[in-house]
Formats: structure tokens, C-alpha cells, sequence
């Protein structure tokens, strides 16, 4: 699931650009749209940009090769908002109002079961065969297409066809670590260590992650949950985990890594596009991010813009834990929007950026991962991705989306944890009390393990 930080036009912009666009209480397709031939005319494809700073716009790019390939069919792609969790209150918002555009639209893993439910995207599975779907891989292999197929699944149909896979990493500088004799770090302690001696180094930073209050804190919260509990937390309820010495262990090193100046003050403050930036910049040693950020890393606009200055690996694991420690899985996929009026268009698109030339752009180009199975796997492919070799060797853990309720379960995720941080916008509330109030936010009967001495 990427969190992707979306640019461009506003919310209130996307509003306006939806209400333009034939948005209207009654609005629906045209009868008789069947999904069957390749469909003519211009459709509207939504999405936030897969790379943030790469010179070359993947979107664009990907656009470009699917009209050469079908001339009748023209593409225009629109900039979202500057926030995933934006973007997805904006759409749900003006699709239930009706909206004809856009048509496709690119939506986090963790949307299809309320956009399926509330019926504003359309079952994909009604519209292509079985056949279609095997692309993707074997049902269970963690981190694959196939599991994200699986995430696209609503009451038995498939409302999304998966795009790319989005992994959470540890990104490195190799050569400030060669330079001190490091090798990159294996556990979080080694992290913290390696960082009081590349300190000498004089950057402002050593270790940038995602800490505001939005979705990308979910993500991160996620992986040092389960490097905490040494598994993927998921044998107990949403609300029990967080209510747990694993989850406060986790919780206390976020806040040791600010408190002790290993990563910055205002890390409450960083997204996606603010921790990419300091890491671009030279200003810091270790960046936990996605598989875009390595394309962002070697950018024209990077200051480190070289291989042999940047490194990827899975992300650490706590000492005395199995590594490497937990990824956490993302992704984005393609939804239909169900008052389309061009859905034969949409599904030729759809189908298109499903295939082996548009996911060998993505794998080869911008070091996404693919989620075409032939793709992900292609021996010279993967010899030439630092990021899909990285990815061979992740421990993909699930954030709790499969569920209509995920935005009350996520809000109190990442509303809590923030409240925590000691940062200059969040509360620094007691961390203990943080974890119990988001725990009696997703249940209020939940029974954990946690005494708090005093409430804050």
C-alpha cells in the first residue's frame, strides 16, 4: 500500500474537475456497455504520481505506450490531491454524488472493501475471465499480485485489478557506511548505533520516516508492531494488539529515536515526499520508505543520484528476533468507476496496464514491483533491481484493511501513535495511555494487557 503523497490539484480543484465532468445524482453508464471489444474516445484516469522526483513521469509514460497501442482510446491523466487519505474522501465523496469521471481511478489496498460496499467501483470479475486473474500468481505467496488480488476481493468479486506492489524498506547511504567500516544494519539497535557514528559526519539527520497523522504512520507503526512481537501480530484483535508490551515496546523506540536525536524533531511533521526529500538531499544516512524512493534517490533532482550511494534492503528486525524485520504490504490497483460511460475504453486500459510490456516499464524504469508474476520473477529482470532483489528477501506483514470499518481502525492507529510522538505538533502524550485509548477506539470492550501507572 503505498501511502502515497498525491500532488497537484487540490481537493477542492478534484471536486470542482468531478462536478464539471457530468457529476450528478442520476448519473449511470450508458445501457448496454457489456465490457466486450476495445472500446473508443477519451477516458479519465485518476492517479497520484508513483515517483515523487524522478525527472520522467511513469504515469505518462505508461499513457503514452497504451495509445500507441490503441489509438482509438485516449487517456487523460489527473493529478490528485496531496494526500491519499484526501484523495479517498474526496472520491467517495463525489462518486456517491454520482460523478461520470473519473473513469478509472487508481485506489490504495486498503480501499476496495468500502468502495465495494458503498458500490462506487464496479466488480471486475464480472467483466473479465478467470483466465485474466491467473497472471498474477499462486494464491499465498506473500507480497505477490496474488495477494493483492485477494485484497481486491468483496463478498466473492474482485473490484480492482492490482497495479503495482508497494513494500515498505530500509534505504542506506553506502558510501558514508563504507566510509565508517559499517555494514547496513541488521537490527534496529545496530540502526541506533550506526547512527551515533555517522553522526561525526555532520548531517542533520541520520534515520527519516513517515511520522505525521495520516495513513503513511499506520504503515510505519505496522512493521515495528510486528518486529516487537516477532511475527505478524495477527493471532489476537486489532484493538488487543495495540493494547500489549509488544505494541509499547514498539512505541517507546519511535520516541527514543526522536528523543535521542536519531532521527529529527519534527519527525511528527514527515510524509512521504518530506522524508524522500531529506534523504535525496544528502541530509540523512537511513530512510525508511517504498520502492519508488529508490528511482527517486537516483533522480536528476538527487543529490546522491548514483548506485553506488544508495542502498536497499528489507527493514531491520529488534535484537534477538529472526530477521530481517516485517515489510509492510501496499499497493495500488485500478477501480472502475461504476457510472462510466466508457467502460469498454476503461477495461482495454485496465487490462493493458496489467500486462507484460506495461509492468516491465514499471519493473525497468522506475524499480517498482510488479505485480504480474512473469514480471516479478524474470531472472533478468530482477538482476537488474536492487529493489526487486530487496524484495525477494522482505517478510510482507498486512495492516487490518479487510474490513469496511479500516478508516475508524486506521484513524485510531495513527491519531494515537502521533498523539505520542515527542514532537513539536504532536501532544507527546503518555504512550502507554496512547495505546489503550486506540485500543478502546477500535473496541471499546477490549480486554489487553497493559496498566498504564498514570493516566496523562
Amino acid at each position: 500500500m503505498r501511502t502515497t503523497v498525491l500532488r497537484g490539484i487540490q481537493a477542492a480543484s478534484l471536486t470542482a474537475l468531478l462536478l464539471a465532468s457530468g457529476c450528478s445524482g442520476g448519473a449511470a453508464r450508458a445501457p448496454g456497455l457489456d465490457g466486450s471489444g476495445t472500446g473508443s474516445g477519451t477516458i479519465v484516469w485518476l492517479a497520484g504520481p508513483e515517483t515523487e522526483t524522478a525527472s520522467d513521469d511513469v504515469r505518462q509514460v505508461l499513457v503514452d505506450a497504451f495509445e500507441q497501442a490503441y489509438p482509438s482510446i485516449t487517456v487523460n491523466l489527473v493529478t490528485g490531491p496531496n494526500s491519499t487519505d484526501t484523495l479517498r474522501s474526496t472520491l467517495h465523496r463525489e462518486l456517491s454524488a454520482g460523478a461520470v469521471t473519473p473513469d478509472v481511478y487508481s485506489g490504495d489496498i486498503g480501499w476496495p472493501y468500502q468502495f465495494a460496499r458503498d458500490k462506487l467501483a464496479l466488480p471486475l470479475s464480472n467483466y473479465l475471465p478467470r483466465s485474466f486473474w491467473n497472471r498474477f500468481g499462486s494464491p499465498g505467496t506473500p507480497g505477490s499480485g496474488a495477494t493483492m488480488v485477494a485484497a481486491m476481493r468483496y463478498r466473492g468479486a474482485e473490484y480492482a485489478v492490482p497495479y503495482f506492489v508497494d513494500e515498505g524498506f530500509l534505504y542506506y547511504r553506502k558510501d558514508l557506511l563504507a566510509r565508517a567500516g559499517l555494514r547496513p544494519p541488521a537490527t534496529w539497535e545496530q540502526l541506533v548505533q550506526d547512527s551515533a557514528v555517522l553522526k561525526e559526519h555532520g548531517l542533520p539527520y541520520q534515520f527519516v520516516w513517515q511520522g505525521n497523522n495520516y495513513e503513511g504512520l499506520t504503515c510505519d507503526w505496522y512493521e515495528i508492531m510486528a518486529d516487537a512481537f516477532g511475527r505478524p501480530p495477527a493471532r489476537a484483535s486489532t484493538a488487543a494488539q495495540l493494547d500489549s508490551p509488544p505494541a509499547l515496546k514498539a512505541l517507546d523506540f519511535l520516541r527514543a529515536l526522536i528523543t535521542t536525536g536519531v532521527s529529527p524533531r519534527n519527525t511528527d511533521t514527515f510524509e512521504e515526499p518530506d522524508a524522500d526529500n531529506a534523504f535525496d538531499s544528502g541530509h540523512a544516512a537511513f530512510l525508511r520508505s517504498w520502492d519508488s524512493s529508490y528511482a527517486n534517490a537516483l533522480s536528476s533532482t538527487s543529490a546522491i543520484a548514483s548506485p553506488q550511494k544508495v542502498g536497499v534492503e528489507p527493514p531491520p528486525a529488534f535484537q534477538g528476533q529472526p530477521g530481517p524485520g516485517w515489510s509492510v504490504l501496499g499497493g495500488w490497483s485500478l477501480f472502475v468507476n461504476p457510472h462510466t460511460r466508457h467502460l469498454r475504453a476503461d477495461l482495454t486500459f485496465i487490462k493493458w496496464m496489467a500486462s507484460v510490456q506495461a509492468q516491465r516499464i514499471l519493473a525497468t524504469q522506475y524499480q517498482e514491483i510488479p505485480t504480474v508474476a512473469s514480471v516479478r520473477t524474470d531472472p533478468a529482470i530482477v538482476a537488474g533491481s536492487p529493489v526487486l532483489q530487496a524484495a525477494a528477501r522482505t517478510r510482507p506483514v498486512s495492516r487490518p484493511s479487510a474490513t469496511a470499518d479500516y478508516q475508524k481502525i486506521t484513524n485510531a492507529v495513527h491519531g494515537n501513535i502521533y498523539a505520542a510522538l515527542p514532537g513539536p505538533s504532536s501532544a507527546g502524550q503518555n504512550p502507554c495511555q496512547a495505546l489503550v485509548n486506540a485500543a478502546r477506539e477500535i473496541d471499546p470492550g477490549v480486554h489487553g494487557t497493559l496498566r498504564c501507572p498514570a493516566r496523562s
